[in-house]
This record gives structure tokens, C-alpha cells and sequence, in this order.
């Protein structure tokens, strides 16, 4: 019987494979799989044999990716969901895997704050990608203002040296200003964000296209520089 990964292996582009390793320096397996043959493959999975598949050890970045995707869309109650992320965590080492994860997982409104408090936990850990995956998550998944003030409140207050981490919290604070325009304002007009996040939110504002030309002069206004 043939596996899932090997299907995976069958799909590998190694033109692709090196772009996707330009995009994700550092990150071995890379193979060269599509984004949309790797969806259509996790929804076979889901329907076929989702369990037997997370019992494979996954050979290649696309499989890793893969079984983030069944984990986020298998049919699970919340719990169990939470669990099977957990146990997850150590695959998410880079950018592509942790927002595909975060932007599929699935769950019933009356569990959302279950939800927010298991990501919402995530940004304490002092861990790079953890703490990339929280501010991803709760921004992909709640849209709500409370939420999104409570959102801004953890992104202030925490910091991470690591890249990926601060370029996914000034991620994270532009989509909050575009969705609530005086809450990202206060986040940027407080000074609590660290500079290069600051000023990163600031860039990542001005190029949505959902921003007045007004906004970006206002908010282009509040860059500041770096210490010496």
C-alpha cells in the first residue's frame, strides 16, 4: 500500500524545491510541492485515513506542512485538536509551516475561548516560534474587538529577538490596524513595541491596500529610529 508521503514525493517539483528553499533558508527537506496540491491532498486524507497518516513520520518539509493541515481540519472536537497541536509544536521551525497551520485550524464558535486561551498561552513561552504562532493564530482566527484589544495588549508587552517572531507580531498589529484603525493607532502612538517591530508594523500598514493615502502619512509619521 502505497503511504501519504509517498504521494507527497510523486508531487515534488525540484524547480519549485528551490524557490521554496530561497523562502525558508536554513529549513532542510524541501522538495517542491504546491500549496493547493498539498490542501487537496489533506482533505483526501481527512476523509480517508487522517490517523494512519499522522502515524507516519513525516521525510520532507511538504509533509510536515501536510500534517498540519490534517491536524487543523481533521474531524476532532476542540480538545483533542488542542492536544494533536501540542503535540505539533516542534515541527512549526519556520514561517511557511506555522502560518498554514495557524490559518486552517478549524473549531465551533462556542469553544472560541478555549481557543484564544490555548494560543493566547503560546506568547508567554519566550520561544521563537511558539510565540510567532500565537500572535499568527489569534490574529487568523478571532476578529472581534475585545479580542483584537487583548491581542495588541500581548504584543506590546512581548518581545522576542528572533526575526520571525517580530516580523509576525508587526504582522499581526498592521492587520489590527486595518481591522480597527484607533487600537493600532494607540499600539503605535503608546512606544511600548519594540523599534524594528515599530517600525515594520508601520511599513506592512502603509502597503495594504485597504489604507488612505492620509493613513500612511499619519502613520508614517511615527517611525522612529533606531539606537545607535
Amino acid at each position: 500500500m502505497t503511504s501519504y508521503g509517498e504521494e507527497v514525493r510523486r508531487l515534488a517539483d525540484p524547480k519549485l524545491a528551490e524557490f521554496n528553499s530561497k523562502l525558508n533558508p536554513g529549513k532542510e527537506g524541501v522538495i517542491g510541492v504546491r500549496m493547493p496540491q498539498l490542501r487537496a491532498l489533506a482533505k483526501r486524507i481527512v476523509k480517508e485515513d487522517w490517523r494512519g497518516f499522522l502515524d507516519e513520520t513525516p521525510g520532507s518539509f511538504e509533509e510536515e506542512v501536510l500534517r498540519g493541515i490534517v491536524i487543523a481540519t481533521a474531524p476532532v472536537d476542540t480538545e483533542e485538536r488542542i492536544r494533536l497541536s501540542e503535540d505539533f509544536q516542534h515541527y512549526i521551525d519556520n514561517w511557511a509551516t506555522c502560518d498554514c497551520f495557524c490559518q486552517s485550524w478549524r473549531f465551533p464558535g462556542r469553544d472560541s475561548d478555549m481557543v484564544w486561551d490555548y494560543f493566547a498561552s503560546k506568547i508567554g513561552t519566550g520561544e521563537e516560534f511558539p510565540m510567532r504562532v500565537s500572535v499568527v493564530a489569534r490574529m487568523s482566527l478571532f476578529k472581534d474587538r475585545d479580542r483584537m484589544l487583548l491581542l495588541a495588549e500581548d504584543i506590546e508587552s512581548h518581545d522576542h529577538p528572533g526575526y520571525y517572531y517580530r516580523m509576525g507580531a508587526a504582522w499581526a498589529a498592521s492587520v489590527i490596524y486595518v481591522r480597527f484603525p484607533d487600537i493600532g493607532m494607540s499600539m503605535l502612538e503608546s512606544g511600548r513595541m519594540e523599534t524594528w517591530t515599530h517600525n515594520k508594523t508601520i511599513q506592512k500598514i502603509c502597503e495594504s491596500l485597504r489604507v488612505t493615502d492620509g493613513d500612511r502619512s499619519e502613520v508614517r509619521a511615527l517611525r522612529r529610529r533606531r539606537a545607535p
